[in-house]
């Protein structure tokens, strides 16, 4: 499948994506906001409940080798749960994966029912073509690519960042943290093991993981989903 230029990279910010979860059906009590920080002061500021976390995150060397020897993932075959799709040949589309594979999990986005559910029933390389051909998630990608405050340039697509989301899951009565993203290296959804708050969770995972391997790149960005 070939590329297709058209998915542009989305800007990092709550505005956007309520925008694009509203298309989708999402209810007015929900939102995605601001996480200002990962300290425990700052993430006591973000309101309550949390549904889902978005990261957004530099593609540093040593991020990239440490997301490579992380594994292994949970398998993909069709009624697996959290649903996983693979980001191949749908250019940065990351930001809008990051969210259908939260709503996936949640179920906050109803316009968006048969679409989960024909995924959940096929493979993982069929459910890549069906999000491809979804109009109503290609439209609203599209549509909210110069919806920001950003300005929009040539060299983004180049100099991109990645996005992907945590959501809490049942596995045998136990709840999971689980990193969806459906770019390599991953080939599934990461369990990150127990959790018990998923701000709190999210965060840990975040410090220890990711900015230990940023060095001094600073592209970081947290959004939670409330309400």
């Amino acid at each position: 499948m070939q590329e297709i230029r058209e998915w542009y990279p989305l800007e990092s910010s709550p505005e956007v994506f309520t925008s694009m979860a509203r298309a989708w059906g999402l209810p007015e009590r929900y939102s995605f906001v601001d996480v200002l920080g990962l300290d425990p002061e700052l993430l006591s500021l973000v309101a309550r409940p949390v549904h889902a976390i978005v990261l957004l995150f530099p593609d540093t060397p040593e991020i990239v080798k440490r997301r490579t020897e992380e594994g292994p993932c949970a398998p993909v075959e069709p009624g697996d749960e959290p649903l996983w799709i693979p980001q191949v040949g749908v250019g940065h589309s990351c930001g809008t994966f990051a969210m259908i594979h939260a709503f996936a999990q949640l179920g906050l986005a109803p316009k968006l029912n048969d679409f989960f559910a024909a995924c959940r029933a096929t493979t993982a390389t069929e459910r890549t073509r069906l999000f491809a051909e979804c109009d109503l998630i290609r439209d609203t990608h599209n549509g909210s690519v110069t919806a920001g405050q950003t300005v929009l340039r040539d060299t983004d697509w180049d100099d991109a960042d990645h996005f992907l989301s945590f959501v809490q899951a049942e596995v045998d009565g136990e709840t999971r943290l689980f990193e969806l993203d459906g770019n390599e290296p991953r080939t599934g959804p990461l369990d990150r093991g127990k959790s018990t708050d998923l701000l709190q969770d999210t965060a840990r995972v975040i410090r220890d993981v990711y900015l230990p391997g940023a060095g001094d790149n600073v592209h970081f960005s947290v959004m939670a989903l409330v309400g």
